[in-house]
């Protein structure tokens, strides 16, 4: 996909000024709750480091804490309405075949592309971040987060020479450090002492460090201290990153709920493998769950204090969380790598029960769980949420996400959801799309659902831009709605582009953001909400019963979509015709007037 941000057309739809955009939310937040049954939300999808950045600052990845991320984030407040935003995985990424899989990242420590290094480094170590990217309208991962990278170099500088306000606070941090993040400090130093990340590879002694029954706590504690010896810079330097990224994430959540916002997290279902090497008991052995992640071993107490830990930290970082195939703590599939067995256990939802304890023990008994969505989206013969056509108990009342990527007359919609198969609104987050989906296309099958739900004629829906405002209206009566950020913005393409592998999770968007959306809009792309509440009212009849506020989301949606710059010309032209019109009476007058001067003239000649 390629964003050409600097070849907008200059035709691009009205802006919303300072006094309209109070109306506008108003609007907004009454007829999304008209139609959502009160106290809606609506959640932003995106990863910290797809937010813009003015090209004086372009590290090649944005970011949450950045000034131009709040700005990203106000702007999607104003037109969109969001009240919360769903960061995509925030672990370390590492380079593979080319790409940076943000799946494939760490699970509980944060990566360096969180760090919002304008924040914290002198102008001239930040612009030479700046001047050695060369992606411009992309994300540039191996900027930032690359080991060999400038902003590595220049943070190394830092932490040798911070100042000392900064050491307390540095030293503060380390004295309550998790001690997950202790264990990944030494992993980093061993990977160096041992020239490969892979600890299967590591002397004897290195690689079967935390395991109990082969190196005795004497043997342990002795390696320890020559490693902190040998390689301590390696271990505090990893540290410092971890805090500065936890500093960065901890003030664009203060400042995101300063307005109103809630900061959510998503949890990646998989471990690591230096967590597999710090907690040898915690797993089975030479097993996965699939996607060559290790598999926990869910009879041992290993295992327990493992995912508690995992979510004590989540719980601290965020307001919400989102569970990565939550399925996968209910019903794991294990697979032996070596023998090719595997063991399919249905543990209901006993895991998901340690979860949520952990969680309420960091937020307070009082925590709603409903703050908690679950990934439970599956192939049935793997995992089925269903008992026949009635959810599993469990499934019932925690908190499901779905997409409309499949959209049918029986199935991802809320008409279907709610009214069809008696699931309460405030069970499920449905929106069109996620990070995953493919691009929005036509389809019969949606066509003709589509078309029944909104009582929109069939025909209409044909072309892509109708179909589009179409998917984007159905999600708008549930409870809870989540945007993709490309399709908000009307941006082309997919976030997981398949097509070019070097491409995948580097979509970002545009400096003139503004511009772009507006220019979305006029041409038939983008979110505009007004479109949506539009086709929802008058399907749902709630344009004769609510017609005052019909008419103001029709009034939005033209001046979203421009249309009003025809109404818009009608005053103009009204006002021009009787200034004209004055021209020619004036014209007029002055005419007579000099035509019966030079009568007069003429006549006093003669005489």
């Amino acid at each position: 996909m390629k964003i050409n941000s600097n070849n907008l057309s200059p035709a691009f739809g009205r802006k919303l000024t300072t006094t309209e955009e109070k109306e506008y939310a108003e609007v907004l937040k009454k007829a999304r709750d008209k139609l959502g049954g009160g106290n809606t939300n609506t959640l932003l999808i995106m990863p910290s480091s797809s937010l813009p950045q003015m090209s004086v600052n372009n590290t090649g990845v944005g970011n949450i804490a950045s000034e131009e991320g709040q700005k990203f984030i106000d702007f999607a407040k104003t037109y969109w309405g969001i009240n919360q935003v769903q960061l995509l995985p925030v672990g370390q990424y590492h380079s593979s075949y080319n790409e940076y899989p943000i799946y494939s990242g760490t699970s509980m420590d944060l990566g360096n592309h969180l760090i919002d290094v304008k924040s914290i480094l002198p102008k001239e170590d930040f612009d030479k971040i700046v001047s050695n990217n060369g992606l411009k309208d992309r994300v540039n991962f191996s900027n930032v987060v690359d080991f060999s990278s400038i902003q590595e170099e220049t943070i190394k500088k830092l932490y040798k020479s911070m100042p000392e306000e900064m050491k307390k606070e540095f030293e503060t941090y380390k004295a309550g450090i998790p001690e997950i993040l202790e264990s990944k400090g030494l992993y980093r130093a061993l990977t160096e002492i041992n020239n490969t990340a892979d600890f299967n590879y590591w002397n004897d002694l290195d690689k079967n460090l935390f395991n109990e029954d082969i190196v005795s706590a004497a043997q342990k504690d002795k390696r320890i201290k020559e490693v902190y010896t040998q390689q301590g810079e390696t271990i505090d330097f990893y540290k410092f990153k971890q805090f500065l990224a936890e500093r960065s994430l901890k003030k664009a959540k203060a400042d995101l709920n300063s307005k109103g916002i809630k900061l959510n997290g998503d949890v990646p279902c998989g471990m690591s493998f230096d967590e597999v090497w710090s907690h040898p008991r915690a797993f089975v052995k030479d097993s996965t769950i699939g996607w060559n992640l290790p598999a926990l071993n869910y009879e041992s107490s290993d295992a327990e204090k493992l995912i508690r830990e995992k979510f004590n930290i989540y719980a601290k970082r965020f307001d919400g969380l989102r569970i990565d195939a939550g399925w996968s703590y209910i019903s794991p599939i294990v697979k032996n790598n070596i023998t090719g067995e595997t063991t399919h256990k249905d543990y209901g939802d006993k895991i998901l029960k340690i979860i949520e304890d952990e969680i309420k023990k960091v937020k307070g008994s009082n925590f709603d769980l409903k703050n908690i969505s679950y990934e439970f989206a599956s192939d049935p013969s793997v995992f089925n949420v269903f008992d026949g056509n009635t959810l599993k108990p469990y499934i019932k009342d925690r908190v499901k996400i779905y997409t409309s990527d499949f959209l049918s007359d029986d199935w991802g919609s809320v008409d279907n959801f709610v009214t069809t198969r008696g699931w309460a609104k405030d069970t499920f987050i449905l929106g069109m799309t996620n990070h995953d989906s493919d691009v929005v296309k036509p389809s019969e099958i949606q066509i003709e659902t589509l078309s029944s739900i909104l009582k929109i004629p069939k025909e209409k829906l044909q072309t892509s831009s109708e179909f589009l405002k179409a998917k984007f209206a159905e999600p708008m009566s549930s409870k809870n709605m989540m945007l993709f950020f490309m399709n908000a913005l009307g941006m082309d393409g997919r976030y997981n582009d398949n097509t070019d592998k070097t491409l995948n999770y580097t979509a970002k968007v545009p400096e003139n953001y503004e511009d772009f959306y507006h220019n979305s809009l006029k041409s038939g792309k983008g979110f505009n909400p007004m479109d949506a509440l539009e086709k929802q009212f008058v399907a749902q009849g709630l344009d004769k019963t609510e017609s005052k506020l019909y008419k103001k989301i029709v009034k939005y949606r033209n001046i979203l979509e421009d249309r009003a710059s025809e109404t818009n010309k009608t005053p103009y032209l009204k006002y021009g015709a009787i200034v004209l019109g004055i021209g020619v009476l004036l014209y007029g007058v002055y005419k007579l007037s000099y035509l019966y001067g030079q009568k007069q003239r003429m006549k006093a000649e003669l005489k």
